[in-house]
């Protein structure tokens, strides 16, 4: 990518959070109304750090990153899911 249209990258970064967060929304719901399936398992305890629903974020942004801008290049601390 030889010009960065920065306009257009935030707009993408918003939308995406926007995403990612109505995501983080839908696995509480499910925690919270006691959805018995496995990808609403509540953290069982204090080094139960992750649930499906943060992989499943955890995968979007970072697939949604990678198809929208195929060049750049992404350090993540933790990698869950791919």
């Amino acid at each position: 990518m030889d010009s960065l249209d920065l306009q257009d990258i935030l707009q993408f970064t918003i939308n995406l959070s926007q995403t990612a967060a109505a995501l983080i929304l839908e696995g509480s719901d499910a925690i919270h109304n006691g959805s018995s399936a496995s990808d609403a398992a509540e953290k069982t305890n204090s080094v139960d750090l992750v649930t499906e629903y943060d992989v499943k974020v955890e995968n979007m942004v970072f697939d949604a990153i990678k198809n929208k801008y195929p060049t750049f290049h992404l350090y993540v601390y933790s990698l869950l899911g791919v």
